[in-house]
């Protein structure tokens, strides 16, 4: 029963990321159809989880590199339509109506799967990669608590003692001029140590994936502290988020 529940817990994150079709998703709907509890609430808890990520990820916009590819595509396409129209001046404007439209279409084909390629591809590895964290029976999930001058602020802390770990924040405002919010963890008896930088949006909300070096003694305590832009070395600013101790 145990593997069988593994294979359906995988099969619900694939669903949920909207990857799952054909048959596995026939077999996979009739499963939750039976009334299976376990599934049920593990797709829920992995429907929350993508939410969350979803939420604190940064908006992006494609470089200038990816800019001028899509216009140089998209040029070249337009000026083989334009030729191809002069040479058909002599044929009816429903001919020339449906060249536009065709050229219209394969613009906007090129737009998509360049933009797809660059937006979504790598929040789906996020997302995989978190999911992956949440299988794991030894991923901890630590809440993190506002202090100092952020009090209302809050967030959850995933962590593996693999190294491997993601942090969300919200109601956190954005770090002031020339500071940055420092993410640490804290071993025990160790020094804290720094393993990464989280930005938030508008609204408060961020996000980091976080690949660290294997410690050799247990993590007890995660932290976010504000600290001067480029100053990783021990945390020296106040503290704004705080799990509680293990």
């Amino acid at each position: 029963m145990a593997t069988e529940h593994e294979h359906w817990q995988a099969q619900s994150e694939v669903y949920a990321l909207g990857a799952l079709d054909g048959q596995e998703l026939q077999d996979y709907q009739a499963h939750l159809a039976s009334g299976c509890k376990v599934c049920q609430a593990y797709l829920r808890e992995t429907h929350a989880t993508l939410n969350l990520l979803h939420g604190s990820l940064q908006p992006e916009l494609a470089p200038p590199a990816v800019k001028a590819r899509l216009f140089d595509q998209i040029g070249v396409t337009s000026a083989e339509v334009a030729s191809t129209a002069k040479a058909r001046q002599e044929r009816p404007k429903f001919w020339r109506r449906m060249i536009g439209t065709i050229a219209a279409a394969v613009a906007g084909i090129i737009i998509s799967a360049t933009y797809y390629s660059y937006r979504y591809e790598p929040r789906h590895t996020l997302y995989s990669s978190v999911i992956e964290l949440l299988r794991d029976p030894a991923t901890r999930d630590s809440p993190l608590y506002g202090a100092g001058p952020t009090p209302h602020a809050k967030g959850r802390f995933l962590w593996n003692e693999s190294g491997e770990g993601h942090i969300f924040v919200s109601d956190l405002p954005a770090a002031p001029d020339g500071k940055m919010y420092a993410v640490w963890t804290i071993a025990e008896q160790s020094a804290p140590r720094y393993v990464g930088t989280i930005q938030t949006d508008a609204a408060g909300k961020g996000g980091l994936h976080i690949n660290a070096a294997r410690s050799d003694r247990p993590v007890e305590t995660f932290a976010v502290t504000v600290e001067p832009i480029g100053s990783t070395a021990a945390p020296t600013g106040p503290m704004v988020l705080i799990s509680k101790s293990s």
